[in-house]
């Protein structure tokens, strides 16, 4: 019998992906057969982000494309899920439609796709019964939490995702050693705001610690940690010699003007993300270390943005995601007084871009000479392999057969080519 073919499509941030690899999961224990292009599939799966205005229009957009394609159930899932109105997904063409952050179905449709839209919830809610998420990468992500209270002004997540849950610490031990026992060498854990997750008295620290000990996972990684909650222990935990967690920080800056940061209600003010970033650095200095800006926010002047410029300039980034502000509706950030045009706004992306491609060829010229730790993605009919070190560069190694995909090498670092490295191999960790 022909298993139907589900499209499941993935917009956004790395926990919208591990509940992608839940749903693809469960769609094959549920007798469907996942799938990653619409051309030939029976139904989709639409897993949205609603980040920005943008994403939402985007998230429309697939929708659409899935109803032309498909004949069989859409159903659209994820944090558009949750703040659009059912009535204007279902004029995209959704037939069922899954929140989420708690996974409730706010409409289930009947037949298939009733029995895919509880597939999509008992992804997001973590009722896998066993089976073990599938990927389509050497890495995986293992969520770890959901939700998030902090408030930020721009950010519509807590509406989408509702207040901080952890999941059980069992839970993802459990998932981890299913992943290393499928051959998985590196997790992700990822979650809404990792640092907020915490089961009983074991905060996030202790559950590092506690899937280092995984028989099988070489390297931990983290997939972004807020400004003033955990990380000086995570630092800690990064530079210990020998350790399992990857020596890549994503720390989140959006800005470097004090003002700006007030009028985005963050935590912390430009001081106090330096003074946490020499730290790390003083005990680290070959850190991979990313943050996320956004120029052009509502009152940004010409002198804020040069605060902005000066601390990318001044600190060690080695990646930068940089976004154009965009207007978020539901959001306080969407009603501020003062918008900056659109032009300016990505204008100032592009200067802020071009620096941070600018410190990441530097920081990658800092391995020539040097050994580093690579997990190996894919390997071409050339014998070059392809994958990341533990500092998120992306690297080359010569030298390389079929056999290496999935695994850690050892990697002699010789040159580079911009911001990718160029090894030969070595041993396998």
């Amino acid at each position: 019998m022909v298993k139907p073919r589900i499209a499941v499509k993935t917009m956004g941030c790395r926990l919208n992906h591990a509940e992608s690899a839940s749903i693809r999961g469960l769609l094959c224990a549920g007798g469907f057969a996942p799938s990653d292009s619409f051309e030939g599939a029976h139904g989709a799966v639409i897993h949205t982000c609603a980040v920005t205005g943008t994403a939402q229009r985007e998230a429309h957009r697939l929708v659409r494309t899935a109803r032309r394609h498909c004949p069989g159930p859409v159903v659209v899932s994820g944090c558009a899920a949750t703040v659009d109105t059912v009535e204007s997904l279902i004029k995209c063409g959704a037939d069922a439609v899954v929140c989420g952050g708690t996974g409730e179905v706010r409409l289930s449709g009947a037949g298939e796709a009733a029995v895919l839209s509880r597939i999509v919830s008992d992804a997001i809610c973590g009722k896998m019964c066993g089976v073990r998420p599938e990927f389509n990468a050497a890495r995986a992500s293992i969520k770890i939490q959901n939700g998030c209270s902090f408030r930020c002004s721009y950010c519509i997540v807590p509406d989408a995702r509702g207040a901080p849950v952890s999941r059980p610490a069992r839970e993802i031990l459990q998932e981890a050693e299913a992943l290393a026992s499928a051959g998985f060498r590196e997790i992700v854990l990822t979650g809404v705001n990792v640092a907020c997750w915490q089961d009983g008295g074991l905060k996030i620290d202790g559950l590092i610690e506690l899937a280092s000990q995984v028989n099988g996972i070489a390297r931990i990684r983290l997939s972004s940690i807020e400004p003033g909650t955990a990380e000086r222990g995570v630092i800690d935990m990064m530079a210990r010699p020998g350790g399992r967690l990857c020596r890549s920080l994503h720390f989140p800056l959006q800005s470097g003007s004090a003002k700006i940061l007030r009028l985005m209600r963050r935590r912390y003010s430009p001081e106090e993300y330096a003074d946490t970033v020499e730290y790390a650095v003083s005990k680290m200095p070959l850190l991979g270390l990313g943050a996320d800006i956004i120029t052009g926010f509502p009152g940004e002047t010409d002198s804020d943005f040069e605060d902005t410029l000066r601390m990318v300039r001044d600190l060690p980034f080695s990646n930068l995601h940089v976004f154009p502000y965009s207007e978020r509706p539901g959001t306080p950030a969407a009603s501020l007084p003062d918008p900056v045009d659109v032009r300016v706004r990505r204008d100032r992306a592009r200067i802020i871009i071009a620096e941070g491609e600018r410190k990441r060829r530097l920081f990658a010229g800092r391995f020539i000479g040097r050994t580093v730790d690579v997990l190996v993605e894919r390997v071409g009919d050339d014998g070059i392999g392809r994958g990341w070190t533990g500092e998120y560069l992306e690297t080359e190694i010569e030298g390389c057969s079929a056999c290496d995909q999935g695994t850690l090498l050892h990697a002699a670092c010789i040159g580079r080519e911009n911001e990718r490295l160029l090894c030969t191999r070595g041993a396998v960790r």
